[in-house]
């Protein structure tokens, strides 16, 4: 195969720019055939994705974070003929790749697999609200998540925007922690009706930079796997927050979970929706009657770890 290496050195807080000379010496030694494209920005990543099979290449390679990989496979996902995708994870979260199997995440095996062309088909999502959409590869937030993630980039005109910059604004976020008030349907039928503090859902099951959002998530099975909290205080927040890591949120009383190929959130009253996905804020109009995020089964075809089957 032919990849086309989409190269964003700004990813993980601008630490990717050091690190491709070494991928580019480790592509090389694995007789990869590869060109470099490089990007600056979510639209110049999703233009050169969407021209990949036009200008020769048979597959995307990501050098990048889960931003950079998102963009791409959104150019991709509506092709009826889709070019591989592959990433090697140079972001600061690297969360996609973790819910394909390559935990701990590890360039090297990454380019491995690309060499060896071990490929997976696996899902993706579409978000949707009245008047609009947008393509979500990984995992969405709406709620807490979300304001954290709101905070956190605004942040960013003080701090650098990192992992520990994130957990720092989780924190200050926690000692009063809002609510918003819904009714959520999964396939129709309603799983959670009242206050929440927030609703992960989830492709795969990392987000947030190791986070397990949506820990019972399985990248293929065709499903969606949801996650509602009803509202905590500081100290049930930071009680549980270990949870957050290891994989047992959903194991605790405030937990709701469900799994299936639709999941619908409709306010109880006329108020903004918080929303991200992907790791990125979406406004998804004003006052939305409703956003709902549906499962879209073998949307792309992705290289993966050694480790995981065909």
């Amino acid at each position: 195969m032919k990849w086309l290496v989409i190269v964003n050195k700004k990813a993980g807080g601008g630490s990717a720019g050091k690190l491709w000379i070494d991928t580019e010496n480790s592509l090389i030694a694995a007789g990869i055939d590869y060109a470099a494209w490089f990007t600056e920005a979510p639209a110049q990543t999703r233009l050169i994705a969407s021209n990949a099979l036009n200008t020769g290449f048979d597959g995307i390679a990501v050098f990048g974070g889960d931003g950079t990989i998102s963009d791409a496979a959104a150019a991709i996902s509506p092709m009826e003929n889709k070019p591989v995708l592959a990433f090697l994870p140079a972001g600061s979260g690297n969360d996609w790749i973790r819910s394909l199997g390559c935990n701990p995440v590890s360039m090297d095996s990454c380019v491995q697999a690309l060499a060896a062309e071990n490929t997976k088909l696996i899902d993706s999502g579409i978000c949707r609200w009245p008047g609009g959409s947008r393509f979500f590869l990984n995992s969405a937030g709406v709620g807490f998540d979300a304001l954290v993630l709101k905070r956190a980039i605004a942040s960013q005109r003080f701090l650098p925007f990192t992992d520990l910059s994130y957990i720092l604004t989780l924190a200050v976020s926690a000692f009063f922690p809002p609510h918003w008030k819904a009714t959520v349907y999964c396939d129709g039928k309603p799983f959670y009706k009242g206050d929440y503090l927030t609703l992960t859902t989830g492709v795969g099951r990392y987000s947030g930079g190791g986070m397990q959002l949506s820990p019972s998530a399985v990248p293929n099975d065709g499903f969606l796997d949801a996650l509602c909290l009803s509202p905590m205080n500081f100290f049930s927040i930071a009680n549980n927050f270990p949870r957050i890591f290891d994989g047992t949120l959903h194991k605790t009383k405030w937990a709701t979970g469900a799994r299936g190929r639709v999941i619908r959130v409709e306010p109880a009253s006329e108020s903004s929706i918080v929303l991200e996905l992907d790791g990125e804020i979406v406004v998804p109009g004003a006052s939305p009657d409703y956003v709902e995020f549906v499962s879209r089964p073998e949307d792309l075809m992705v290289i993966v770890p050694l480790s995981e089957s065909h």
